[in-house]
């Protein structure tokens, strides 16, 4: 149990770094349009929003995947299609319990849980600074 365990901070940080990568990336790339596309910016907000949204869904597919070849790859679920179901509703804490691990296997799932309440929060705390600076700033800072 303790491999197991151990492997799970792994896939805690790996999660961690992706989603920090892809946040990263996604404000650099903001942060250039609103010096060189701040009109833009500013007429097209709700473009930017749904961009923006599903540009943080990439990092969380990307985390459940990982998640689930883990389950699959360690056969705590017996085969991928089980464990990518499996590893989505864990990760976004719906829970159904239509599929569950073995009992060694049980706790893993609650600190995918916990990992994907994390990186939920962090993700529409992005959406949100991002909505805030579209929408919520004077129109004499987007003319800068």
């Amino acid at each position: 149990m303790f491999f197991p365990i151990l492997f799970t901070g792994a896939l805690i940080a790996a999660t961690v770094v992706i989603q920090a990568v892809f946040m990263s990336a996604g404000l650099s790339v903001f942060r250039r349009m609103e010096v060189s596309r701040h009109v833009y910016l500013h007429r097209r907000p709700t473009v930017v929003t749904v961009v923006w949204v599903v540009y943080l869904i990439v990092p969380i597919i990307l985390d459940v995947c990982i998640w689930a070849a883990f389950y699959y790859l360690s056969s705590a679920l017996p085969d991928l299609e089980d464990a990518v179901y499996f590893s989505t509703v864990t990760f976004t804490t719906v829970g159904y319990g239509d599929i569950v691990l073995g009992k060694e296997w049980r706790q893993i799932a609650t600190f995918e849980a916990v990992n994907g309440w994390i990186i939920f929060g962090w993700a529409t705390a992005l959406m949100m600074a991002v909505i805030q600076r579209l929408y919520f700033r004077p129109d004499s800072q987007a003319q800068q």
